[in-house]
């Protein structure tokens, strides 16, 4: 048993393919007028287009990356709106797990997050 796919509720199929695939990066294999699929590395991110925005969810996406600096350094040319400058949030005793969060245009939370 696994995880294939992530649906995120959207308000504007638009706004939210451009937001997930040219601000942070996640590039579209294809779409239709309700569904837009983006190759998130092992997993699908779908975005659903509902119409009006719905309340905002506590359920976080985490990205991770090999190279925690220049990915931050290339989302932050790129527009991605961080709420919160990259810090530590846990340890494996020799490295440190930075993060960094930040919304999607319908309020959907998502961290930037690699090893240091």
């Amino acid at each position: 048993m696994y995880i294939t796919r992530v649906i995120l509720a959207v308000s504007d199929m638009a706004r939210a393919v451009s937001f997930w695939s040219e601000t942070v990066g996640f590039p579209v294999q294809t779409k239709s007028e309700a569904f837009a699929f983006l190759d998130a590395g092992p997993i699908q991110l779908v975005l659903n287009e509902r119409g009006e925005p719905g309340p905002a969810s506590d359920t976080e996406l985490v990205i991770e990356v090999e190279d925690f600096a220049e990915a931050y350094r290339q989302a932050v040319e790129r527009g991605v709106p961080f709420e919160v400058e990259p810090r530590p949030v846990t340890s494996d005793g020799s490295r440190d797990l930075l993060a960094a969060h930040f919304r999607d245009p319908d309020g959907n939370l998502a961290s930037l997050t690699g090893w240091v």
